[in-house]
């Protein structure tokens, strides 16, 4: 192997634990892999580490591996040569999209993977069909994996054991060997609390959340109470013993174009229902009178689905940092629709005419900041000319880098010399990429900048805004607009309020 890999130099590893590890902890596999890689790099001097990547995740799902996606990312900038793992499973058993971006990745950029009993060269035909049988297999390995493990949670959940995280009121436990729940009694007091105040004393969710946070309850995963997490714990039929499958699935990233996790709720019809073997913290009676009281107060939801607010996911709360969030209050007259704060205490509360006014007018002052920059701005740096000289320089280095394999090839180089010519190559060729990139990124602002193509922009959007719907203010506002921050004080007049912007050509 050694003569074939002479032509290597920088080697990315990749450690990755998976299911068919067995009852392995996660440190002991991944150390012992580790360890396997690196004697195979002492035993080929030739090969030169340039990184190791590691992430303990599943092969199925590229997005949810920034390890995998960072190393891809580095391979398209041609960082390493090649990708030394145990096998070509590590890479991923995902779908065919997936593989086929791992693979199609390292074969244009000329990335071998290299394990300990072989070397793919993606670029050759008998490789490339080897490679892609490996990962094929691999699919196939784990979605037979998977069946397995979801038949296996389904037997567990009709058994009555609790196989997910534990809620509030509660811990994780093993009884006689199977998964459920033990009361936390510090916390199973605020449960009963909160069904107390809501069944027995009509206090409403926010209050009974103000109040509890007040008396030093905490949930698992958040600072504090507020008022989506106590109707969860209203509604939560845990609380009575029993165990709730099917309630929902989520889509992981990248689904169906979706930049983020996508979750979807079934129907109640399709939930299953079993008896828990762990102890209930409120009687059925009294939860039963609580879905009621629920049921009764129903609303239609603020976000149904469609945009009311024009400045939605625009303005956060400069204190907070909370999304700023439109809230009709009531149908009387002077009960305008406000913009607000939802943390408890935070920013004062404005109306949403007022603030919507003001950001129309900070748009009008960029247009006339626009129009006398059209007169007085000065010709840019020919940025296409400077692209093209780094390009150039990039294009001699690649000539310079073809001789040293050829010195190392009729014995004028040794190795070590070899190594050391080529890294400094790869030093030079790393700071004329950022110098790219960083010329591009200029050219890209001053063309933003432009004042011939941002003044018509700007100028449609102010004589449309006001006769457009709030979904299409928003499309606007959002094309010209990053983000922005709200701020105001107690006390303060109806329309004083400070905002900044920050505009996309900024």
């Amino acid at each position: 192997m050694s003569d074939f890999l002479l032509q290597y130099l920088l080697v990315a590893i990749y450690l990755r634990k998976s299911r068919s590890d067995g009852d392995a902890t996660i440190d002991e596999t991944l150390r012992r892999h580790k360890e396997t890689l690196m004697a195979f790099l002492a035993n080929h001097p030739e090969l030169k580490l340039y990184k190791v990547y590691e992430e303990v995740v599943s092969g199925d799902s590229l997005y949810a591996r920034p390890q995998m996606l960072q190393l891809l990312q580095d391979a398209e900038e041609e960082r390493f040569d090649a990708v030394l793992c145990i096998d070509v499973q590590r890479l991923g058993r995902g779908d065919m999209s997936d593989q086929g971006m791992i693979l199609n990745t390292f074969r244009y950029h000329n990335i071998k993977i290299i394990t300990p009993r072989k070397v793919y060269d993606l670029n050759d035909e008998m490789d490339d069909d080897f490679a892609e049988m490996e990962t094929f297999m691999g699919r196939r390995e784990l979605k037979m994996i998977k069946r397995r493990l979801n038949a296996g949670t389904q037997k567990s959940i009709s058994e009555g054991c609790y196989v997910v995280n534990a809620p509030y009121g509660y811990k994780n436990v093993r009884v006689n060997k199977k998964a459920t729940l033990e009361i936390v009694e510090e916390e199973a007091k605020f449960v009963r609390m909160i069904f107390d105040m809501y069944v027995n004393h009509g206090v409403g969710a926010t209050t009974i959340a103000n109040t509890i946070s007040a008396m030093g309850a905490k949930p698992h995963r958040a600072d504090h109470f507020n008022r989506t997490s106590v109707v969860a714990i209203l509604r939560n039929q845990v609380y009575i013993g029993k165990i709730v499958w099917n309630k929902k699935k989520t889509y992981p990233k990248g689904f169906r174009g979706n930049e983020k996790y996508v979750t979807v709720y079934h129907d109640p019809s399709e939930w299953q229902v079993y008896d828990g073997i762990h102890p209930p913290i409120i009687d059925e009676e009294t939860f039963r009178r609580a879905g009621e009281i629920l049921s009764s107060r129903y609303h239609k939801p603020y976000r149904d689905g469609t945009i009311q607010n024009p400045l939605c996911g625009i303005l956060k709360c400069a204190i907070c940092g909370c999304m700023m969030q439109r809230r009709p209050y009531g149908a009387r007259k002077y009960q305008s629709v406000h913009l607000l704060c939802a943390t408890k205490g935070c920013c004062t509360s404005s109306r949403l005419d007022y603030v919507e006014m003001a950001v129309y007018n900070a748009i009008k002052d960029e247009l006339k900041k626009f129009e006398l920059q059209a007169i007085t701005k000065k010709p840019d740096m020919d940025f296409d000319a400077i692209l093209s000289g780094i390009q150039s320089e990039l294009k001699k280095l690649d000539v310079q880098e073809g001789r040293l394999f050829d010195f190392l090839e009729q014995g004028v180089y040794d190795i070590d010399t070899f190594a050391s010519r080529r890294s400094h190559l790869f030093d030079r060729r790393r700071e004329l990429k950022d110098q790219y990139q960083l010329i591009l990124n200029k050219k890209t602002i001053s063309e933003s900048n432009r004042p011939d193509l941002v003044i018509p922009e700007l100028k449609t959007l102010l004589d449309t805004y006001w006769k457009s719907d709030p979904s299409k203010k928003n499309h606007m506002l959002k094309s010209i607009i990053r983000s922005g921050t709200y701020y105001k004080e107690k006390g303060w007049a109806p329309n004083q309020f400070i905002l900044r912007l920050d505009f996309r050509w900024n």
